[in-house]
C-alpha cells in the first residue's frame, strides 16, 4: 500500500489508486504528497456525493493551465471526508481528467465531513493581486486590459463568453505583449483627464490601435482626453459628446459598447471622415480598428 511520503520536493510524488487512498482515510488527517493521474481523478470524483455546483468554465480554465504545463505544486490540496467523500477539488479533478495530464498535489485524508462548510471561506487571489505581488504598476487596470486582450485574441468580440483566462494564461499574455503596461499607463493618465470611458476599456484600445499606428495612437488618445482643438463633425468629439451624454442619461454604459465607440472613432480619423453622431446596434460585435 502506499504511504504518505517526506515533503522533499526532491522526492517524486508516487501515484496511488482510489482503493490505496481510501484505506487512508479512516487513519484520522494526514497529508500526502501524490501525482493525481486522469484515473484516480475520475475515481475521486465518484466519490463527490456532496459539493458546490460544477462550474464548467472554471473547469475548461484549469484544463487549459494543467495542459499546457501552467499548473505548479502551489500547496493547494484536494481534501477527502473520513467517510470517501470528496470534501473539495472537484473542479480541478475534472480538469485533470479533461486535459489528460497527471498532475502532482497535495491530498488531505481522514476529515470529518461537516468540516466541508468551513472550505473556501476565504476571498480568492485574483489576477490583480497577482500583478501587485509582482511588482506591476497600475496592477487592477493591467490585470482587466489583459482579460479583455485575451478575449480579444480569442475572437470574442462581443466579450460575452463564460469562459476567463487564468492568471497563468494573463501572465504568459504579458509576457508575449510587454506594451501593454504602456497601455494600462496611458488608460489611467486619460481617465483621470476624461473620466467617462473606463481605464479598461481605454487600454484595451489604445493596445489594438497602437498596433497599427503609435504615432497617430498617441495623438488620438491625447485629443480624447483635452479635447482641444476638435472642430464639429470629428470623430473623437463626437465620441467625447455621446459617452458624456449617455452616462448622464442611463449611469452606465455597456463595456463593449465602450469599445466599439473607441474603435468607431479610430477608423473614423483613420478614413478622414467626419462624424456627427454615433450608433451601435445591440449585441453587434465590436469592430475591427483598422
Amino acid at each position: 500500500m502506499a504511504t504518505a511520503v517526506a515533503l522533499d520536493r526532491a522526492l517524486l510524488a508516487p501515484e496511488m489508486t482510489i482503493d490505496e487512498l481510501n484505506q487512508l482515510t479512516a487513519k484520522g488527517p494526514d497529508a500526502l504528497r501524490v501525482t493525481i493521474t486522469p484515473a484516480l481523478a475520475k475515481a475521486l470524483r465518484r466519490q463527490n456525493r456532496k459539493n458546490r455546483n460544477r462550474r464548467p468554465a472554471t473547469v475548461d480554465a484549469y484544463a487549459r493551465d494543467i495542459a499546457n504545463g501552467r499548473w505548479p505544486l502551489n500547496g493547494e490540496t484536494v481534501k477527502v471526508a473520513t467517510n470517501g467523500d470528496l470534501l473539495d477539488g472537484q473542479h480541478r479533478l475534472e480538469a485533470i481528467e479533461k486535459a489528460d495530464v497527471a498532475v502532482e498535489s497535495f491530498i488531505i485524508v481522514g476529515l470529518e465531513p461537516e468540516t466541508q462548510s468551513t472550505m473556501d471561506s476565504g476571498r480568492r487571489r485574483t489576477t490583480a493581486d497577482a500583478l501587485s505581488l509582482d511588482g506591476e504598476e497600475n496592477s487592477s487596470t493591467l490585470a482587466a486590459i489583459l482579460r479583455r486582450n485575451w478575449a480579444w485574441k480569442e475572437g470574442d468580440r462581443k466579450f460575452a463568453r463564460r469562459s476567463s483566462a487564468t492568471t497563468s494564461e494573463l501572465e504568459a499574455l504579458l509576457k508575449e505583449h510587454p506594451e501593454v503596461r504602456r497601455s494600462a499607463e496611458i488608460a489611467e493618465r486619460t481617465r483621470q483627464a476624461f473620466p467617462h470611458i473606463p481605464q479598461s476599456a481605454l487600454g484595451t484600445a489604445h493596445w489594438l490601435f497602437n498596433a497599427i499606428d503609435p504615432d497617430e495612437t498617441a495623438w488620438f488618445f491625447q485629443r480624447i482626453a483635452d479635447g482641444a482643438e476638435l472642430p464639429s463633425g470629428h470623430p473623437i468629439l463626437a465620441l467625447r459628446n455621446r459617452v458624456t451624454s449617455e452616462r448622464a442619461k442611463e449611469g452606465r454604459i455597456p463595456w463593449d459598447r465602450q469599445l466599439a465607440y473607441l474603435v468607431l472613432a479610430w477608423n473614423a480619423v483613420r478614413d478622414g471622415r467626419s462624424l456627427s453622431r454615433m450608433v451601435i446596434k445591440a449585441g453587434a460585435p465590436v469592430p475591427n480598428p483598422r
